[in-house]
């Protein structure tokens, strides 16, 4: 599942870059790409069951989830609220645990120019977009959406995750220190595993090489 603002199209290669025997199944969310006329969710209840029954109808167990950011966190909800289907083994990259504190102040409500600088700051989202008024003028409500959700997450009891736990962190990440993700420990009384990747946030993509080495090992295990 994608970080905030992304859609199915930020895992455009991973088809090529998984193993032989494994289906990869990317999520489109609302407001995105073709379902952009969609209102996107504001709400991690609703957001999380409305992925749980997509799961159900659309994929067959056994299944892995995966969740970079805020993915890793639509992810979290869906498996610990018991509403679908269990995966077999559940990646958590870039995503402090619940009930950790974020590192970053919020931007989500900020005025449109200085959300829109944060948002290149955070290098998330393409200069030719934040460059692009009318396409900006679109996207946005779908971006402060997103935003949101994820720095808003929050538990003060977080339930533990009910299947095996894989983390992926950067080791220069601002927006999930390697310290917050390690708090997944505390949730994961199935077991974990957990990689550390160079890079900042999206080390998924700038160290690519060495994240699907890894990625590609973890899925041989599950």
């Amino acid at each position: 599942m994608p970080y905030a603002g992304a859609g199915a199209a930020a895992f455009g290669t991973w088809s090529d870059r998984l193993p032989a025997d494994v289906e990869f199944v990317g999520v489109r969310l609302p407001g995105r790409e073709s379902r952009l006329r969609e209102p996107p969710f504001r709400d991690w209840r609703a957001l999380a069951e409305a992925f749980g029954d997509a799961l159900d109808e659309q994929v067959r167990s056994p299944y892995v989830l995966f969740g970079h950011s805020m993915g890793a966190m639509l992810t979290y909800e869906t498996v610990v609220r018991g509403k679908s289907r269990r995966p077999e083994h559940v990646i958590l990259s870039g995503c402090r645990a619940p009930g950790v504190q974020r590192a970053l102040p919020a931007i989500h409500d900020l005025p449109d120019e200085q959300f829109r600088g944060e948002l290149g700051r955070l290098a998330g989202t393409p200069r030719e977009v934040l460059a692009n008024p009318h396409l900006m003028a679109v996207l946005e409500p779908m971006l402060r959406a997103d935003i949101q959700l994820a720095e808003t997450w929050s538990h003060r009891t977080p339930p533990p995750v009910p299947v095996p736990v894989t983390t992926f962190w950067g080791t220069d990440d601002e927006v999930a220190p390697p310290e917050a993700v390690a708090a997944w420990r505390t949730l994961a009384p199935h077991g974990i595993r957990s990689h550390g990747v160079p890079g900042g946030h999206f080390y998924l993509q700038d160290r690519a090489s060495e994240f699907f080495r890894l990625l590609n090992r973890e899925l041989s295990l599950c």
